[in-house]
């Protein structure tokens, strides 16, 4: 079966998108924006089947040294960096997902693991780890496995990254220039999902260009996106998909959805 895309949505907002979580049973993303000059971080539920917020521009009382870092069982973690010196000092705050209210804080823990309920972190005050309810935040008894942090990778599909050291990117690279008559650089995205083929890659444009590439079977382009202006860094980790949506972030700001159909 032939597949193609249909577009979805695309949300612009007023900072950088820094870190997405999934929650895939709800078909949330959860999003970390930054804005830089006014050091200022806020968060959004994004439902995006409806195409609506759940909530957004959500600030916590720390405007910047807080990041989102794990989503389970309709509770968000975010960690606090409690010392601007020692990124070591970590706090740990629970809210809910439903309605983004605060319900449980740990001031000395630092995130390991989320599994089953319950939650692995590292206390700097005693040396040693410990676990604690993800729904209450209490003392709990080991966990003999300690299972996987649960973030942004839960649920995604994400392409394999190659540089231009390894013989895959040469591959793909004559395959770019015969067929867009571009030449790719440094390194390059590539997935094959539902008989598409994605391709993320970077060309110079006195600096690197970064562009999004998606192929049907027979090899016709359904999408041709220049998702960066050239600057200094590599693109990679460019785009994902998630519950058969295809996401991707332009210049660094507008997130972009296509149904994959």
């Amino acid at each position: 079966m032939n597949r193609s895309l249909r577009f979805n949505f695309s949300r612009l907002f007023g900072g950088v998108i820094w870190n997405t979580l999934a929650v895939a049973d709800k078909n949330l993303l959860l999003l970390e924006i930054r804005n830089a000059e006014q050091k200022q971080v806020t968060f959004a539920a994004l439902d995006f089947q409806k195409n609506d917020f759940l909530w957004k521009d959500v600030a916590l009382e720390e405007s910047w040294w807080v990041e989102q870092s794990a989503a389970a069982d309709g509770i968000i973690l975010y960690t606090l960096y409690t010392d601007t010196q020692n990124p070591d000092r970590k706090a740990l705050l629970a809210y809910s997902l439903e309605d983004h209210k605060l319900i449980w804080w740990n001031n000395d823990f630092s995130l390991i693991s989320v599994s089953g309920g319950k939650v692995l972190g590292f206390s700097s005050k005693f040396s040693k780890d410990s676990w604690v309810s993800l729904h209450s935040g209490k003392p709990v008894p080991a966990n003999s496995d300690p299972g996987q942090v649960q973030t942004r990778g839960i649920g995604f599909i994400r392409p394999f990254q190659y540089t231009d050291t390894t013989r895959y990117f040469s591959t793909v690279q004559t395959f770019l220039r015969s067929k867009l008559n571009l030449s790719a650089v440094v390194a390059l995205e590539y997935l094959e999902h539902e008989t598409l083929i994605f391709i993320s890659f970077n060309v110079n444009e006195n600096g690197l260009a970064n562009y999004l590439l998606v192929l049907s079977a027979d090899g016709d382009v359904l999408l041709h996106e220049k998702l960066d202006e050239p600057q200094k860094g590599i693109g990679l980790d460019t785009f994902f998909i998630l519950n058969g949506c295809l996401f991707f972030v332009k210049n660094r700001r507008e997130l972009v959805s296509y149904s994959i159909v």
